[in-house]
Order: C-alpha cells, then sequence, then structure tokens
C-alpha cells in the first residue's frame, strides 16, 4: 500500500498544498487518511480521482 502526504499529492498536481487543504476542508477531491494526526492519501484513490477528473475534462 502505498500512501502519499498532502505535499506529494500537491507537487504531483502541481499545486499549493493549501489548495488542497481547502480542498479537504470543503468535501472536495480524493479520499483520505489520518493516521496519528496526519493526513494521507491512498495511491488508489489519488488514481481514481484522477481519472474522474480527466474524464469530467473530456466532457467539457
Amino acid at each position: 500500500m502505498i500512501f502519499l502526504t498532502t505535499a506529494e499529492v500537491a507537487a504531483r498536481w502541481r499545486m499549493s498544498p493549501r489548495t488542497l487543504e481547502g480542498w479537504r476542508d470543503k468535501g472536495i477531491g480524493p479520499n483520505y487518511h489520518k493516521f496519528g494526526g496526519s493526513v494521507r492519501y491512498h495511491m488508489d484513490e489519488i488514481k481514481r480521482f484522477e481519472e474522474a477528473w480527466s474524464t469530467c475534462l473530456e466532457d467539457i
């Protein structure tokens, strides 16, 4: 199992970690898990979100 930090996901998507944190607060973005207060994103969830997002962009 591969888990990424907020900073790692933000770098992958070329965005600020604060943007990703804001998405979390608003209930958007990929599912995440908290381990001892640290937020982690499972790689499968990241890929699922990317696929869904690219499908949405194709429909525009």
